[in-house]
């Protein structure tokens, strides 16, 4: 059977965590996972596609060019419209469709989408790390020592349509929170990311180091592969992240994160109004995670430096 996903690494792990089940349900034994794009010639549009295939109940994966804002891209309160879930013809084939960004947008738990179907909280235990990719971690760890990963986003969601659109969180603040955690908590700071993400770090964020003579910093950007990178946050004290897969799938990991948010009003697009529920920063987030005080919710220009590294010390990260 056919099921139609949305195209991010953290957008289809959300709909992954209820895929299961609906197979099990009204599945006919097969899984085929197809991820939305404009663009299949686009890196960022595909990022998702190696990801999906690791987890052992997926048979295989697609890209499949289409929109999944069937009318308007918002609606009047600035929220995304998406193609409904459930069952919908597209291209001739029978698709089952599954959309859980606008149920959490809206600030509604991940649990609660699609109530007729259970969720599986224990997902990652279906994702597939070779023994090769998880002496990354490893080997990183005896290298550097102690750790903290940061993932500071790519250079247009932070500068012009995102959530750190301005920057709300400024390049100086990124060199200053490793400064401070190499400091007090002794850690070293591990950046990561895909190859599209080091424009940022190379014209906003090196050149500080650099100017500090900082020497603590290892840039991995575009340097791991999906299995290395989760195993180099799996072996981390813990992450902090703008909002995006790197984060997110970490956090199910169980490994200690934060993830920057945009505060609900300030839209993150110059251009039309787009604005989230600021609870979306936790609706997605294991239950577990939430009472070992393993999730920070970060929201730009609410949350500074000090809260950050005070929050990390008091919960024990």
């Amino acid at each position: 059977m056919k099921y139609l996903l949305p195209q991010g690494i953290g957008d289809s792990v959300w709909a992954l965590h209820k895929l299961q089940s609906v197979s099990n349900k009204i599945g006919d034994g097969r899984i085929d996972v197809y991820l939305n794009c404009s663009d299949v010639n686009q890196p960022i549009q595909v990022r998702a596609l190696d990801f999906v295939k690791r987890f052992d109940f997926v048979d295989n994966s697609f890209m499949l060019q289409m929109s999944i804002h069937p009318n308007t891209p918002v609606d009047d309160l600035g929220r995304y419209n998406y193609i409904q879930s459930g069952l919908t013809p597209l291209f001739g084939h029978m698709f089952y469709v599954l959309m859980p960004n606008g149920h959490l947008e809206r600030g509604m738990r991940l649990e609660n989408w699609l109530p007729d179907f259970e969720i599986n909280w224990n997902l990652m235990d279906h994702f597939q790390i070779s023994d090769e990719e998880k002496k990354a971690g490893d080997e990183l760890k005896k290298e550097m020592g102690e750790y903290a990963v940061f993932y500071l986003g790519p250079l247009e969601g932070n500068l012009y349509c995102g959530h750190n659109r301005g920057p709300m969180w400024k390049p100086e603040e990124w060199v200053d929170l490793g400064e401070k955690l190499h400091k007090e908590m002794g850690l070293n700071i591990v950046v990561v990311g895909a190859p599209y993400d080091d424009m940022y770090y190379a014209t906003s964020v090196e050149p500080l180091l650099a100017k500090r003579k900082i020497d603590y910093w290892a840039d991995l950007i575009g340097r791991t592969g999906i299995g290395e990178l989760y195993s180099i946050t799996s072996k981390s004290r813990f992450v902090i992240s703008y909002q995006s897969g790197v984060g997110i799938v970490s956090s199910y990991l169980g490994i200690p994160t934060g993830i920057f948010w945009r505060p609900k009003g300030n839209s993150l697009n110059p251009d039309m109004y787009i604005s989230f529920e600021e609870t979306m920063a936790s609706d997605w987030v294991r239950p577990d995670m939430l009472e070992k005080g393993k999730h920070l919710p970060l929201i730009y220009g609410r949350h500074n430096v000090d809260y950050i590294v005070g929050e990390a010390q008091r919960r024990g990260w």
